[in-house]
């Protein structure tokens, strides 16, 4: 709760100077539960946990030259188990975002996100991480799209600095259209999960190759 307090009073902050005023605010409030409910014989309709949580997200976007933008979004999110009590946990994320437009054939897209998760009981697990983003858009010509993208993402953790690791990812894709009613998408991503010390887990390199396609019968 003292991280949406945190939230809510900052955004109060912002939005009482009329600088603001040609920016664009949306947002969402969202409460909800879940139960869990056993379905073995012996147990059959008994409660086995309950968890409540709350969601709220704030997003100011500024439109520059058309079809230039940039965002600013902030996430708070917590969830209370009745049992799972070390699941618990209360998490915000600040995310800037920056959309640039040349014409209708180059885009470029650069994004930064930093989280800060707080496991309410059980704070070995806790973690601050931030992600960096950048998206290449080339639009070849009225058939032929490609698109790179490059993320790097590092987890923190405040208590244990030997289970820090980051995660790299590089993603191509092609989309052509073939005609009128027939689309084909081309993908490949590779992505690199290495710990900064040896006993804090495994490195792992992950390939993924991908074809979608859309046809319009």
């Amino acid at each position: 709760m003292q991280k949406l307090t945190i939230l809510l009073i900052t955004f109060l902050l912002l939005f009482s100077y009329p600088v603001l005023a040609d920016f664009k605010l949306t947002g969402k409030v969202e409460q909800g539960n879940s139960t869990y409910i056993s379905n073995e014989e012996e147990l059959s309709g008994e409660v086995l946990d309950y968890y409540s949580y709350d969601n709220v997200w704030f997003k100011v976007k500024k439109k520059l030259d058309y079809p230039s933008y940039y965002y600013l979004k902030t996430e708070y999110y917590q969830k209370s188990y009745d049992e799972k009590t070390g699941y618990d946990n209360e998490t915000i994320d600040l995310i800037g975002n920056y959309t640039q437009k040349f014409n209708d054939i180059y885009r470029n897209k650069f994004k930064v996100s930093l989280k800060d998760k707080e496991y309410i009981n059980n704070t070995d697990n806790s973690y601050t991480s931030y992600t960096l983003s950048y998206q290449f858009r080339h639009q070849l010509n009225d058939l032929n799209r490609y698109t790179l993208d490059f993320q790097t993402k590092e987890y923190m953790y405040k208590n244990d600095s030997m289970k820090d690791y980051y995660i790299k990812t590089y993603k191509i894709n092609w989309e052509k259209e073939i005609n009128d009613k027939f689309e084909i998408e081309f993908g490949y991503q590779i992505k690199e999960e290495k710990h900064k010390f040896e006993s804090g887990g495994s490195n792992k390199i992950r390939q993924k190759y991908s074809i979608d396609f859309k046809y319009d019968l």
